[in-house]
């Protein structure tokens, strides 16, 4: 259990950023004819046909994680309530390993390996994953809304993206600038002094999303950091029925900067859209809060 003690937060953070894709879609034919569609109604499609529901439940997820030094498997089931809540638990060997909670206004999170745990707002997540994150884009990305890097809008404004058609999908790229998560001035000093490197803000990031022609579902993610020296893929295989919808059974991620390289490869299945018993946040004695 040695090689996942030292990042187990970073760990379910992967999976969240793995699952921040979960969109499903059925294999287009080649036969199929894929005409050109303009950049707003292709948005809308893509919105009109989120993944619905009021409560959801993955209780079977297996993960596989190399970063070229450490591998290990895991598993992880997820809970949620629309709007309100998000819980993600890890294990390993049936032995709880790490629980996150995410609501609106925070993150909480037990690391039982090393008796730690953390209760902040999102700049401390955003830090472990690398982009500006809150809980509407989590909220979003479980209704397989379009996962689009943060704006500072809320509108629907279409300008700076383009449409093409590539392998028989369409593809949704823009390019937008990197902004500094100004929650992140409110990090604690030990937080900071562990950071990699400074990564530089106002860069320009490169995001092409590959939307399946017939469901409007996303089948594949790249972003392209090429300033700060990372990209990132998300692929989706192989799709199961939820009730009336569909969600995928297979995500593949790949991290790559100059001083890292991760993949994760997530298997799920146990879908419900079931209202589950809900799991609190509980803090064992003696754990050490490891932020300010």
């Amino acid at each position: 259990m040695t090689g996942i003690k030292k990042s187990v937060f970073g760990i379910v953070c992967l999976v969240l950023l793995g699952l921040s894709s979960c969109r499903t879609a059925r294999v287009v034919t080649t036969s199929q004819v894929v005409r050109p569609m303009s950049t707003g109604k292709l948005i809308r499609n893509i919105e009109n046909n989120a993944f619905e529901y009021k409560h959801l439940a993955i209780k079977k997820i297996s993960c596989q994680f190399d970063n070229g030094k450490t591998k290990t498997s895991f598993k992880a089931s997820i809970l949620a309530e629309k709007n309100k809540r998000i819980t993600i638990m890890l294990t390993k060997l049936n032995i709880p390993v790490g629980r996150l909670w995410l609501t609106p206004d925070s993150v909480k999170f037990i690391n039982y390996l090393e008796k730690t745990y953390v209760i902040d707002d999102y700049g401390y997540l955003s830090s472990e994953l690398g982009i500006d994150v809150n809980f509407k884009i989590v909220d979003a990305i479980i209704s397989n809304n379009a996962f689009l890097l943060p704006d500072e809008t809320n509108d629907k404004d279409t300008k700076g993206y383009e449409t093409s058609i590539d392998s028989g999908m369409y593809v949704l790229e823009t390019l937008k600038k990197l902004k500094s998560n100004q929650s992140d001035r409110k990090q604690s000093t030990r937080k900071l002094k562990r950071k990699p490197k400074k990564i530089l803000t106002d860069a320009p990031v490169r995001q092409a999303l590959y939307v399946d022609a017939e469901t409007y579902k996303l089948r594949k993610i790249l972003v392209d950091d090429s300033v700060n020296s990372r990209s990132m893929k998300i692929e989706f295989n192989e799709y199961t029925p939820v009730e009336k919808q569909i969600y995928p059974e297979d995500i593949f991620v790949h991290f790559l900067s100059s001083d890292n390289d991760m993949q994760l490869r997530i298997k799920l299945a146990g879908f419900s859209l079931d209202d589950e018993t809900e799991i609190r946040f509980k803090v064992p004695e003696k754990y050490t809060r490891i932020n300010n």
